[in-house]
């Protein structure tokens, strides 16, 4: 990644139907793999791959990044104290996202998109946190609080384009409650 994303003017953020597999050049030696966007779940499948997640890969789309989606249910307090980090340099907090596992690269726009949503949505964010909303309102609603709601808005679009890889669209449920129908039906057995 060259860029930050966010900086770019009319920065494209559609999707084009399709899913992000898995394809190991040799099945019986799963230590190295390559990632591959197929128009479908069956033409994945057919090609000898294995889905990881809805929609093209991108930059969050190893299976690193998807040990670290399974091993923090809730990322949102651990990016937002790394985010915060970001007011005084920019390289420490994305040494903090680092830390907490991901890829560099995926790294990247998970810091680009707490820039963006400090810049977009930092009094609702702030308001929230000291006030300890929860993440969904009413808790156990599908409904997000402002600050996820303006994050969602705001940087989400991007984010989703770039990273590739979302807990949703990697069958994955979080601390933040979603509509069952937003969650993509994928069994991680491949790896």
């Amino acid at each position: 990644m060259t860029a930050n994303p966010y900086n770019i003017p009319n920065f494209n953020t559609t999707w084009p139907d399709s899913v992000c597999a898995v394809l190991y050049p040799d099945n019986t030696n799963r230590s190295t793999y390559y990632l591959h966007t197929y128009p479908t779940k069956q033409g994945a499948e057919a090609a000898g791959a294995f889905v990881t997640h809805l929609h093209p890969c991108g930059y969050c789309s190893t299976t690193i990044d998807l040990s670290v989606y399974m091993q923090y249910p809730d990322l949102t307090d651990p990016v937002r104290d790394c985010g915060l980090k970001g007011l005084i340099s920019e390289k420490w907090a994305l040494q903090c996202i680092e830390a907490i596992g991901f890829t560099p690269e995926c790294s990247k726009i998970w810091l680009y998109d707490s820039e963006n949503t400090r810049k977009d949505c930092l009094d609702i964010c702030l308001e929230d946190w000291i006030e300890h909303v929860p993440n969904n309102v009413p808790p156990n609603s599908t409904n997000l609080n402002p600050c996820l709601e303006c994050d969602e808005l705001k940087s989400g679009p991007i984010f989703k384009k770039v990273a590739g890889r979302t807990r949703r669209d990697s069958g994955i449920t979080s601390a933040i409650n979603r509509p069952a129908s937003h969650i993509y039906e994928v069994t991680h057995y491949y790896y």
